[in-house]
């Protein structure tokens, strides 16, 4: 069956993790990158969870069907198939978004391997059919698609609304829009940051340059 692709914004929303194993760390580990409510409900604990006690609500016991009281979406991850399978099925009944981890047919959502540069969310999915070959495309977008574009999008965060406000004409708009889009300009970015800024700013109108101030909002890295 195909599935349909998502951005869930999970803010304020409560979310339950069933289990303290390794693959309930990973799928901690994303959800607190959103400002979801997260209850963890398991008898024990990876030290990668338990460093993370002070940002969920830990419950050192077995799960127990009030604690899908509210939830809108639960991740299922114990070690025990028939637990996991129960759980399912009882947010199923609720009309909980559910992720079995070892039950993608009883799973409501699936989470796709991602590659996130900023506000950039790059995802590979396979449909459950080899997850491995997920990984391994998602190896190769990181090494593609590097901090730059994180920088990049931060740039456009502050230029987009000013020419939105400043600039009437629709078309003029989208050949700013466009040409901005461009690879060569988000890489100079990568290797010469003063180069790539001078490319955006030969692209802007003066009226727009003066209400920005660019030079400062490019964080600055290693190399």
């Amino acid at each position: 069956m195909e599935q349909y692709p998502i951005n869930l914004d999970l803010k304020n929303k409560k979310v339950l993790i069933v289990g303290g194993g390794k693959v309930a760390s990973r799928k901690l580990k994303r959800l607190l990158t959103t400002a979801a409510e997260i209850k963890l409900v398991s008898p024990c604990l990876t030290d990668s969870i338990a460093a993370q006690k002070d940002k969920i609500d830990y419950y050192q016991r077995k799960f127990v069907i009030k604690d899908l009281t509210d939830c809108f979406l639960v991740i299922v991850a114990t070690n025990k198939p028939e637990v996991n399978k129960r759980i399912g099925q009882l947010a199923l009944e609720r009309n909980i978004l559910a992720n079995i981890v070892d039950n993608p047919e009883l799973s409501t959502f699936t989470l796709p391997g991602l590659v996130k540069r900023g506000d950039l969310l790059l995802t590979v999915a396979t449909g459950g059919n080899l997850p491995a070959l997920s990984k391994q495309i998602v190896q190769k977008l990181a090494s593609e698609f590097g901090n730059e574009y994180e920088d990049f999008l931060v740039l456009m965060s502050e230029i987009r609304p000013v020419v939105l406000n400043k600039i009437e004409d629709e078309q003029k708009r989208r050949t700013i829009f466009r040409k901005l889009a461009d690879d060569k300009i988000i890489n100079l970015l990568g290797k010469q940051k003063e180069k790539g800024l001078a490319e955006i700013k030969k692209i802007l109108p003066q009226s727009i340059l003066k209400e920005l101030n660019l030079s400062n909002k490019i964080k600055e890295r290693k190399q």
